[in-house]
């Protein structure tokens, strides 16, 4: 059975970490929100597809992911517990999404149609404050830390990022994710760790 009220407590709590949400305002969106059930492995977004939803991660664990040109797949991002998760150009644009967004886990998902979120950010002021500082944090600051990462930091200085930023992720998802999720392969990655559970 799912619990709702302690869900939206989350989801409240979330967005409140951005700014201040009205109760009028938190009202309107608990009224296009929709609770769904994930099972592991499932796909929420195709790559190909145009994305029409966004999500909340109430319980489990979400990942996106796009094909890199010799086949393989790229981990883009994690999407943990009180985070959202979009193909957020492909909603915006309306075009096909370049990558794909599937469960990891089995879990608990809040589930909103975007054209209906954008109204309400749109209606309220106080949605369009935390939709400003959301996008500033996690399409500016943090896409601008990675970026400079990649560029500049070790493959050790990088996985020590990834367990400050998910921290006990490590022990739920593979080996060859993180890597991929890092640029580096399973056997670089396996290599730091060995070096850093000596020292």
């Amino acid at each position: 059975m799912v619990d709702k009220v302690t869900h939206l407590d989350l989801f409240r709590q979330s967005l409140n970490s951005y700014s201040p949400i009205t109760d009028e305002s938190f009202s309107g969106l608990c009224d296009i929100i929709k609770f769904r059930k994930v099972s592991k492995g499932e796909d929420l977004v195709r790559i190909g597809q145009t994305s029409k939803k966004l999500y909340f991660v109430c319980e489990g664990l979400l990942i996106s992911l796009y094909m890199t040109n010799d086949g393989g797949t790229h981990i883009k991002n994690f999407f943990l517990e009180g985070n959202l998760a979009a193909s957020t150009v492909s909603m915006l644009q309306a075009t096909p999404s370049n990558f794909s967004i599937q469960s990891v886990e089995e879990g608990v998902i809040l589930e909103m149609d975007f054209q209906q979120y954008r109204q309400l950010i749109f209606d309220h002021d106080d949605l369009k404050s935390f939709y400003i500082r959301y996008l500033e944090k996690k399409w500016i600051v943090e896409n601008e830390k990675r970026q400079i990462a990649f560029a500049t930091e070790t493959a050790t200085a990088r996985y020590l990022t990834f367990l400050e930023q998910y921290p006990g992720l490590e022990n739920r998802v593979p080996q060859l994710q993180i890597a991929s999720y890092l640029g580096v392969t399973p056997t670089q990655l396996s290599r730091v760790r060995k070096s850093l559970n000596k020292s």
